[in-house]
């Protein structure tokens, strides 16, 4: 893998995070509000669960 796959990779992760706030910033609020409320071990099984699945996908590319 060269440099350009990887800064369109990034580039791809940072259009995809920029678009629900720039749609919807009240929507991107509410969203990070209730973020707020979820016990931090649930967040690190959903963000382990998010590498898995990333890496999954990349092996089957």
């Amino acid at each position: 893998m060269g440099f350009k796959e990887l800064f369109t990779a990034i580039s791809l992760v940072l259009i995809l995070e920029g678009l629900l706030p720039f749609i919807s910033p009240s929507l991107f609020k509410r969203i990070t509000l209730q973020i707020l409320e979820i016990n931090e071990s649930s967040i690190r099984i959903m963000g382990l669960c998010l590498i898995i699945l990333g890496v999954l996908i990349i092996n089957f590319i």
